[in-house]
């Protein structure tokens, strides 16, 4: 059905593939449509739900739309830190992808910290 996680999962799917493929406004839209659904059936906290937030911000980053992306990697962080903890490396992962977005944007200062935050 249409508010399948499954339907979800294949959104998901659709929306990497696009980012791929340099396709970044379609690949927004299909990981929004698995983002509702995710929302909707699993709760924001799920793993999968913090994949697409994931998923997102790397698509706004290869957009070059910096401040969505960051916005995007910032919730699934703040997300991981509460179900995975500090310690996961999901968490750092997205400690790490927040760096780059910093570096990407001259704030070299705050890239370091998020750097090091993930190393931690």
């Amino acid at each position: 059905g249409e508010q399948h996680p499954s339907t979800a999962a294949t959104y998901n799917s659709l929306g990497n593939t696009y980012n791929r493929r340099g396709e970044f406004n379609k690949a927004l839209q299909m990981h929004e449509m698995a983002l509702q659904i995710r929302l909707t059936t699993l709760g924001e906290q799920h793993p999968d739900t913090l994949t697409t937030y994931n998923n997102m911000g790397d698509a706004f980053f290869r957009k070059g739309e910096y401040d969505d992306a960051l916005r995007m990697y910032e919730r699934a962080m703040q997300c991981k830190h509460l179900v995975l903890g500090l310690q996961h490396p999901f968490t750092a992962l997205s400690y790490s992808n927040m760096g780059v977005i910093y570096f990407n944007k001259g704030d070299f200062g705050k890239a370091l910290q998020m750097h090091e935050k993930a190393l931690q």
